[in-house]
């Protein structure tokens, strides 16, 4: 009787570690909406914005994902090609759209190794203002 109890005692403490573990695991790679916001700075000078999870990893997820696009807008000249940087647009990634060739979903799967730093960003970010408004907007 005791062999059986100890065995069955054994078998319910791996089954609440396998299920914890799949749990952290799970944990980990859910990104937390809740938390700050997180600029996403690439080795190819394009930055995201969204909320970042599984930060040790060698990818990182991000969701509810925001990059910024300059406006092309080109000089009167017939020969000038140049873009006027000042004018910047704040994207939302997977709304789909002319401007959606992909239809993205909005996520992203970064490899760790593009990624040249993370920043928390402050709530009272121009870039998190900019988000708020657009988010209004569509209320």
């Amino acid at each position: 009787m005791n062999n059986k109890l100890f065995g069955t005692i054994f078998g319910l403490i791996i089954v609440v570690a396998v299920v914890w573990c799949g749990y952290a695991s799970w944990q980990s790679y859910r990104p937390n909406t809740s938390g700050p916001r997180q600029a996403i700075f690439l080795g190819d000078g394009q930055t995201y914005f969204g909320y970042a999870s599984s930060l040790k990893n060698k990818t990182v997820t991000l969701v509810d994902v925001y990059f910024l696009r300059p406006q092309a807008s080109a000089t009167n000249t017939p020969t000038s090609t140049a873009v006027d940087t000042t004018k910047i647009d704040l994207l939302k990634l997977g709304l789909g759209g002319a401007d959606d060739l992909v239809g993205s979903q909005d996520k992203m799967v970064i490899n760790r190794d593009a990624i040249k730093y993370i920043e928390d960003m402050r709530d009272d970010s121009q870039i998190n203002k900019k988000i708020s408004d657009y988010l209004n907007s569509k209320k």
